[in-house]
This record gives C-alpha cells, sequence and structure tokens, in this order.
C-alpha cells in the first residue's frame, strides 16, 4: 500500500492546523473561508488514504464499504475544487453577497456529489497500481474541471479587484493541481492530486493567511493591515463598537532622556497585556487603536494608560487619547480615519488628558467635512467668485483701487460667508488652490473688462499663510499672468505679518522675484496679533494696512489714537502708503483724513461688490 506521498501532505495540513490553533487571529471573514478549504482539503486527504486501505484490504471489508470510500474520497476532489472557487471571490463581492454565492455554490455541489455517488465505480489494483475508474470518476473529473475554469476566469477578468497576492496564489494551486492530474493520468501509479492540494493550502497559508503577517513583530499587537480588515467587516455587519486611540507627538519625546517612541509603545503594550476585552492595532501613524464593545473599558484602560506616566511628564504631554464612543456612526473606515485626523488636529494642544469624541464633536466634523466637500466642489464647478472692495484714495479724491475678496456661491445661488470656508481652507491647505483661483480671476478681470479705462489703478490680492510657505510662489504667480499678458503693476499681493512670520526666509525670496518681475506689496493687519514694527522695516513693502480693530480704537482710545498717529509718521517718514481698513461712519472717514491717511476703505463707500456690481460702481464716479 504506497501511502507516503498522502502522509507527507496530510502531515503538512496537520501542521498547519497546529499552527493556526497556536496563534491569535481577528476570526475574519476571509479567514474562516480559508479555514473551510484547510479542512475540505485535510478531509480529502484522510479519505485518500482510508480508501487506498479499503482497496488494499477489500478481501476483509464489505465491497460496499470500499466503494462508498473511494466515491466519497473523489467527491471530495469536486469539494476541494469548489471551495478553491468559493475562497477566491471573497475580494471581489461584500461578505452578505458572498455567503449567498456559497450557499448556492454549495447547494450545486451537493447535487453534484448526489450524481457521483449513484454512478458505479471501478477498481483497478495489480499490486503495483491501484486507482478506481469508471463514469463516477469520470464525472468528477468533468466537475472539477469546470470549477478550475470558473477559478481561472474569475481570477483573470476581475484581477484589478483581486488581491493580487491572493489571485498569485490560488492561480499558483490550480497550476499544481492540473499538473499534478496530468502526471497521475499519465502514470497510474503515482497518486499526487491529494499532495498536490495540501501544496495549494500550504502555498494559500504562505501568502495570504499567515496569522504572523497581522501582527507587529516589535510590539506584538495586530498591525494596520489587520485593523483596515478587521474595520471593513464591523462596518460590513454594521455592529456598535468603540474605538480609542494613543497617539503621540514624536517631536514632543524626550530624546535626551533616552526615550523613544517604540519604547513608550512596548510600555503600553505590556500595561494592555494585563487583559481586557479589546484589541489592539498598531496603526500606520505613531498610534495604537484599541477596539471594543464596551466603551466603558476604554476609557477605563486610558485612564491607566495615562496615569502610568504621571511621573514623566514629558512623555505624558507627548501622548493624546482619543476616545470615539460610537464609532459605527461612521459610514465606514476611511470616515472614521479622517475624524479622528479632525480630532487630533483641533485638540493638538491638549495632551496627556482624555478627549472623548461625542456626538457634538461629530456635528463639528460632519460640518467642516461638508464644507471642505463644497470647496472642492466649487472649484471643480467654478462656482469661486471675486469681488471687490473699492478703496478711495484721499489724494487723488478717486477711487484708485480695489480689494480683490473671495466668495463661493452655493448651488442654490447663496454666498458662503468667508469666515466660514476660509479658515476650514487654510487648515486642510485648499487655501493654496482658492488662492490661485483668485489670483487667476483677478488677471482675467483686469485682461477683460473696462476696469482700468475707468480709473482703476490696481487691484490688491491676498496672498495665504500657506501661499507665502511655497518656494514656487513666485514662479506660479508670474505663470498665471504671463498667460493673460496683465501687467504686474496692476496688481499689489498682500502679505500678513503672521505670514512673515512663519516662513520669513522663502518669503522674502519670492518677495524679491515678485518685485524685480513688477509686483508691489502691502502689509496687511498691520497692529494686529504679534505686531512688531521690525516687520515693516524688514519688509520690501509699498503699502501698510491698519488693522480694521487698531482702526476702529483710533477714535475710542487715546492710547490707541497715539499709537495710530506714530504708525502714520513712521510710514510717512519711510515712503509708505496707508489704508485705514473698516471706515464706516462720516466721522471715521474725517478723522483718519484729518490724519493724512492715504487710503480709505470700508462700508462708508461700499461693500465687495461683484464683478459687475463693481464696474458699474466706477463708471458712476468715474
Amino acid at each position: 500500500m504506497n501511502i507516503q506521498i498522502q502522509l507527507c501532505g496530510l502531515c503538512i495540513l496537520f501542521l498547519l492546523i497546529i499552527f493556526l490553533k497556536s496563534h491569535r487571529t481577528l476570526r475574519l471573514y476571509k479567514e474562516k473561508v480559508f479555514y473551510m478549504v484547510l479542512y475540505t482539503i485535510t478531509v480529502s486527504l484522510i479519505l485518500d488514504i482510508l480508501s487506498l486501505a479499503s482497496i488494499h484490504f477489500r478481501h476483509i471489508f464489505p465491497l460496499r464499504l470500499v466503494n462508498f470510500l473511494c466515491k466519497s474520497y473523489i467527491i471530495t476532489l469536486i469539494w476541494g475544487a469548489c471551495s478553491a472557487l468559493i475562497y477566491v471571490i471573497t475580494d471581489l463581492v461584500s461578505e452578505a453577497k458572498h455567503r449567498r454565492i456559497t450557499r448556492l455554490i454549495l447547494v450545486l455541489v451537493c447535487i453534484q456529489s448526489a450524481v457521483v455517488y449513484f454512478l458505479p465505480i471501478h477498481i483497478y489494483d495489480n499490486g503495483v497500481q491501484v486507482y478506481t475508474y469508471g463514469i463516477s470518476v469520470l464525472t468528477v473529473y468533468l466537475f472539477v474541471a469546470l470549477y478550475i475554469i470558473a477559478t481561472l476566469t474569475a481570477a483573470w477578468v476581475f484581477r484589478k479587484r483581486l488581491n493580487s497576492r491572493r489571485g498569485f496564489a490560488i492561480v499558483l494551486w490550480m497550476v499544481i493541481w492540473i499538473a499534478a492530474a496530468l502526471i497521475q493520468f499519465l502514470n497510474s501509479a503515482l497518486l499526487i492530486v491529494g499532495f498536490a492540494s495540501a501544496l495549494g493550502v500550504l502555498i494559500l497559508f504562505v501568502l495570504m493567511e499567515n496569522p504572523e503577517a497581522n501582527l507587529d513583530r516589535r510590539l506584538g499587537c495586530f498591525n494596520a493591515y489587520a485593523l483596515t480588515e478587521y474595520l471593513k467587516q464591523l462596518y460590513e455587519h454594521e455592529l456598535g463598537f468603540s474605538v480609542l486611540e494613543i497617539s503621540f507627538d514624536s517631536t514632543a519625546l524626550p530624546e535626551g532622556q533616552g526615550f523613544d517612541t517604540n519604547e513608550v509603545m512596548q510600555r503600553i503594550i505590556h500595561i494592555l497585556d494585563r487583559g481586557g476585552n479589546y484589541l489592539v492595532f498598531k496603526s500606520i501613524n505613531l498610534s495604537l487603536v484599541l477596539i471594543s464593545q464596551d466603551h466603558k473599558s476604554l476609557e477605563a484602560v486610558s485612564k491607566v494608560i495615562l496615569s502610568a506616566f504621571t511621573d514623566m511628564n514629558s512623555i505624558q504631554d507627548a501622548a493624546g487619547c482619543i476616545l470615539v464612543p460610537r464609532a459605527d456612526a461612521f459610514s465606514g473606515m476611511e470616515e472614521l480615519f479622517r475624524f479622528l485626523s479632525f480630532v487630533r488636529t483641533s485638540h493638538r494642544d491638549e495632551r496627556g488628558v482624555l478627549i472623548t469624541a461625542d456626538e457634538a464633536v461629530v456635528i463639528r466634523y460632519r460640518e467642516q467635512y461638508l464644507m471642505e466637500q463644497e470647496i472642492a466642489d466649487a472649484l471643480a464647478e467654478n462656482r469661486v467668485e471675486v469681488f471687490y472692495q473699492p478703496i478711495y484714495s484721499t489724494g487723488e479724491q478717486c477711487f484708485a483701487s480695489a480689494e480683490a475678496l473671495v466668495r463661493i456661491r452655493t448651488r442654490d445661488g447663496e454666498l458662503l460667508s468667508p469666515g466660514r470656508f476660509i479658515p476650514i481652507a487654510e487648515e486642510n491647505g485648499q487655501i493654496l488652490e482658492l488662492g490661485e483661483r483668485v489670483f487667476e480671476k483677478v488677471c482675467r478681470f483686469l485682461k477683460e473688462t473696462e476696469a482700468i479705462s475707468l480709473g482703476l489703478r490696481y487691484v490688491e490680492v491676498n496672498l495665504s499663510v500657506l501661499q507665502c510657505e511655497k518656494t514656487d510662489l513666485s514662479e506660479r504667480l508670474i505663470s498665471i499672468i504671463s498667460q493673460y499678458g496683465v501687467s504686474p503693476g496692476l496688481i499689489n499681493l498682500e502679505i500678513t505679518e503672521t505670514a512673515s512670520i512663519s516662513a520669513r526666509k522663502t518669503l522674502l525670496e519670492n518677495m524679491r522675484q515678485l518685485i524685480d518681475y513688477g509686483f508691489t506689496f502691502s502689509l496687511d493687519d498691520s497692529g494686529k496679533g504679534e505686531s512688531n514694527l521690525m516687520y515693516v522695516v524688514e519688509m520690501p513693502v509699498s503699502i501698510v494696512k491698519l488693522d480694521y480693530d487698531l482702526s476702529k480704537a483710533f477714535f475710542q482710545s487715546p492710547k490707541a489714537r497715539h499709537v495710530v498717529q506714530a504708525v502714520i509718521g513712521m510710514a510717512h517718514g519711510m515712503g509708505l502708503k496707508l489704508v485705514a481698513e473698516g471706515i464706516e461712519t462720516d466721522e471715521e472717514f474725517s478723522g483718519m483724513n484729518c490724519e493724512g491717511i492715504d487710503y480709505i476703505q470700508g462700508f462708508y463707500y461700499s461693500k465687495p461688490l461683484s464683478e459687475a456690481n463693481f464696474l458699474e460702481f466706477l463708471r458712476s464716479r468715474s
């Protein structure tokens, strides 16, 4: 009885089962499907051995029992081929749909198995070669061939949707199986189809289902890949669960004291290993993610973790704990990760404490996310508009300039308040595209309208802090204005003191290049925030704009009046022009005019106007 090859294959499968049982797994649906494949092939090999044994001892066993075992073995070949097809489509459909498809396939296989049982089978045994033949065997070959063809077809047709490693593993298994079947067909003494099945399962294990692949080797917890797979399953099942994220600001960790992020995480993992009804994952960023169906347990363990570092203030100050009690409230893991990023950013100064992201925080996030989408859609659908607020020249006694202000019009025609979308655009980087869109629209406005012939000398365009931090700012602006053939002297670029603080070297280089090209600059919000007279001295600007609050304070506080008068004298002494913002009344206009302010801007003359209304405004006052 030649069963050495089958026993080798069986040993491989038993070792895999032992290895899998000794490791932690997430019990994902895909893992369960792999277990189905593993157990199916294991049963097939056992029946292969039993069928050979029954043939060898058929003078002892009843013929009916021998035939039953032989048919049972060849039927398991159908089940093995069927399991390969079921396994390959786990990446192609949702779990619920996969379960429905699996039930249909299994019903079909049960019918095929019954057909085989009722067909005759014959045994060949000459002492050297032992095999079965007959119409039942041929029918099995047909069914197996159909499943193999279906599996390979699915792997090829849906290769872009299929996990590449899973597709490669299943195709390699099918190729080995086909080769083994051909060899066994040409040499009936080599019964290697069962062993080829064991090799196929081993390939699946090595490439896809090794539980070690889901673990972070350094920390011993589950890794980022396992996190994404587990979250996919939770959201697909619509299960309620909570999330605790423990993140670290690596720049705040005390490297000089011998600490690093991995060491801190290892200490936390040691604490978490004490038990708890939660799973621990290492995320792709410097964070640990705990998932549980009981948010109270996550709240309790977060307090333990934070208290463990009370004697190490520097580490505690670098740690952030975010608890999301209703993580299942989001549409999927992508939105959950976006929400965690939002909470981290909005609470960046709150370290060493537990931040509970309750429903109120979720509402704020959704409002911001909707605004981000509105900004993106407005840019894509050309719903970004530029309004112009006239600026009056006291010396020339005319409206010599205007400030370009960005506006977004919703699909229903309403205008969004800049105070709603600009802070969000500055935070997420959309301000870069908004800024360039405004600059481009101003260039088009100057090129295609009669604004210049109506007396407009120049337009002031604001540069955001983020734009000023970009090394290619001058290159991009010059590229845009050159496309429209507009003189750079028609545009004055406004920078803020905040921009000059955050990226002074980069900004100064960009300013030099833009001034050489013909642009001029003004310093906006002068006197606001961390105002420093040296900014005015160092920045190559030709205009200084008094902040709205400082302009108002001029009429309310004697101290503010002296400050404004000093600024006016200093600016004029350096040959700079001054703009007073926020002027709304006759008193404010007269007061600033008497002080020698060069330009007046505010509702006293006009609110910001659309392009058409601004042109009409110029016509009526030209």
